[in-house]
């Protein structure tokens, strides 16, 4: 016993002096669950409520209260100064209702993405199948209230809900991408798309794809230049087939172009284009 007294206060002391933070100075991976269970409360009522009914105003509170709560431990610097000040609470819920206000324009985003993976897909039967089966929907909902939280500049919790989508779905949408307005995701598994992605509008990507960093730029020291465009442009209405790979910060997909299945792109495109991943012609003899 006394052996295990001695691992557990070195380990706690070794976190302690590695991770300043400490539990109380970052968002609770539990309570980011329950609001990404409340914002499909508030976005697709038709589909989801809480298992006890309860008003859509009283949705939108509880939305709220979890928001504010997450945005006010995300703050490490409001832990180092003092945990409880009103200014900090008051700071809070002020991003906390920045966010609802953005809703009603994420909802009529959501919708129009429905729509296109409804357009898009032979095997969705109809809206609710999209909404309530399609994975990428799901990935797609939780980065676009994110990406309202990356622009309001709320540290840590954006990507701690996408990533919540990303081991639900197998999708991982960087909160800082911008993605643009009708976005098919079809299977979905495996996708990446990094940080200062740019995606049009009308755009249609399958499982597999990665839309990536094709090298990290360093300073002096050889430490990484962070906040530098890195990943590429996809423009409006193009169609990326599974586990196409496409690369680089200056990289860009010409609108209207389709990149095959197992595609690799480092170099940009014309509009209108197709490029396809072709290998040798493999003969097969048969023995006699």
């Amino acid at each position: 016993m006394h052996n295990r007294q001695q691992v557990a206060e070195k380990l706690a002391l070794q976190s302690s002096q590695w991770y300043q933070q400490g539990r109380a100075c970052h968002p609770e991976p539990g309570e980011i669950r329950k609001m990404i269970e409340a914002l499909r409360w508030v976005l697709l009522p038709n589909f989801f409520q809480p298992a006890e009914p309860i008003s859509a105003e009283a949705c939108i509170n509880k939305l709220h209260s979890l928001l504010s709560e997450q945005i006010y431990r995300a703050s490490f610097q409001r832990c180092l100064e003092q945990f409880n000040t009103a200014e900090s609470i008051t700071t809070s819920d002020e991003l906390a209702d920045k966010i609802l206000q953005k809703l009603p324009a994420v909802q009529q985003l959501l919708h129009e993405d429905v729509m296109e993976t409804y357009n898009g897909d032979p095997a969705a039967s109809g809206y609710d199948e999209v909404i309530l089966t399609y994975p990428g929907l799901f990935a797609l909902m939780v980065y676009r209230v994110a990406h309202v939280v990356w622009n309001l500049e709320i540290p840590l919790l954006p990507r701690m809900m996408t990533e919540y989508a990303h081991s639900v779905t197998g999708i991982d949408i960087h909160p800082g991408a911008t993605l643009g307005r009708g976005i098919m995701i079809d299977h979905g598994t495996g996708i990446v798309i990094g940080e200062t992605t740019l995606v049009g509008n009308h755009v249609r990507i399958y499982q597999g794809v990665t839309l990536g960093a094709l090298f990290f730029p360093r300073d002096e020291q050889g430490f990484m230049v962070r906040k530098t465009k890195r990943h590429p442009t996809v423009e409006d209405s193009v169609v990326l087939y599974a586990n196409a790979t496409v690369l680089g910060g200056e990289t860009v997909i010409g609108h209207d172009s389709v990149i095959g299945s197992n595609a690799w792109l480092t170099a940009s495109v014309p509009p209108y284009s197709k490029v396809l991943y072709q290998t040798e012609s493999v003969v097969h003899q048969r023995s006699v």
